[in-house]
């Protein structure tokens, strides 16, 4: 009896333990579950942010589709023909649509000016900036919003530019030639005086419900690749002379990374116009968006496919649908980059890209 009880005892003793080898194996298994957590989280993460952005795209587009509803146009594409202005100007000017091929015709700026509308009375029109003068512009508030950009599409940057620039086709869309009262002698853009500019008439937009500022970016320039450099409200240095608001805005995708607009081309600084080619002219330039390797699909469906301009892989494989596209949106997707000489890049980085185009 003793000695089985004592035989009992131990063996008890010896199955309430651990050895070496069952402890390792836990923590090993403990390990390998929050590995797997963590991928699990991280991809859920990437998904949710992907989600997240093709829904802003499709809120763009909506925004899109209003404002040729109610102007009868698409929004020019806006680039960086003025270096000589300052950096209120930046990035803002109306770019011609290019005679040729033409990769980096489109816009980091256009969205957030005209379908969010930032900016001035002496800029489109509408709203204040804080801490500007006072005036007659104060009764304009929240600053979201824009007066009409007019026939010529850019607040009479063509068709009534500011008298220093009227008459000099050269300056012809560019930011500082903006006069969106059209009067004889109004207060130059960026002016202390551009509060007191009267303007009048119904308010458009913002074609956008939601205004996420942690999509909104401020474009302090591009660096040496072209790459823009971008800062959130919260990102920009105390030190710095230049306030948040006075910095060409962006609207940006749930990776951080500002959306390009891309737009069919137009003629010159004429938006209502359509570039179009006579048949058999040997033209083998930009004629629409399917042109455009950056903004085709990794996979195009057979039942879409379209030839268009070789890239530089030779790869003429286009979307009909893009090529019929009036504009289009691109996110650089969880990568963060893009090539845009070819459709099937050597680094697959296009291959995330996200790309919402409309007519």
């Amino acid at each position: 009896m003793h000695a089985h009880a004592t035989n009992s005892n131990r063996n008890h003793q010896h199955s309430a333990g651990f050895t070496l080898t069952e402890l390792l194996v836990v923590i090993a298994i403990i390990v390998l579950l929050i590995g797997t957590l963590f991928v699990a989280l991280g991809s859920a993460s990437k998904r949710a942010q992907r989600v997240k952005t093709e829904f802003l795209l499709n809120s763009i587009s909506s925004g899109l589709a209003q404002f040729n509803t109610d102007f009868g146009y698409f929004p020019p594409v806006l680039g960086t023909r003025d270096t000589g202005s300052n950096v209120t100007g930046f990035a803002r000017d109306v770019v011609p649509s290019p005679p040729s091929t033409d990769q980096n015709w489109y816009s980091y700026t256009t969205l957030a000016e005209y379908l969010i509308g930032y900016g001035n009375r002496g800029e489109d029109g509408y709203g204040i900036v804080r801490g500007g003068p006072t005036g007659a512009g104060n009764k304009e508030a929240p600053p979201f919003g824009i007066r009409s950009p007019g026939s010529d599409g850019c607040w009479g940057a063509v068709d009534a530019m500011q008298p220093s620039y009227a008459g000099n086709p050269a300056f012809a869309g560019y930011y500082r030639a903006r006069n969106p009262s059209r009067v004889a002698a109004p207060p130059a853009v960026g002016a202390t005086v551009w509060n007191s500019q009267a303007v009048e008439g119904r308010v458009y937009g913002p074609y956008i419900d939601t205004i996420d500022e942690r999509i909104l970016g401020g474009l302090t320039g591009f660096d040496a690749s072209g790459r823009p450099t971008i800062v959130t409200a919260d990102q920009l240095p105390a030190s710095s002379t230049t306030s948040f608001d006075q910095l060409p805005k962006c609207i940006l995708d749930y990776w951080g990374e500002p959306i390009a607009y891309y737009r069919a081309p137009y003629a010159g600084t004429d938006l209502r116009s359509s570039v179009a080619f006579a048949a058999g002219s040997g033209f083998t330039g930009f004629l629409n968006l399917g042109d455009i390797f950056v903004l085709r699909e990794w996979e195009i469906k057979p039942s879409d496919q379209s030839v268009g301009v070789a890239d530089t892989k030779g790869d003429t494989s286009s979307s009909a649908a893009l090529k019929g596209a009036s504009f289009a949106l691109l996110s650089k997707g969880p990568d963060r980059s893009y090539d845009r000489t070819a459709r099937r890049d050597t680094g697959e980085f296009n291959k995330d890209n996200i790309v919402q185009a409309g007519k």
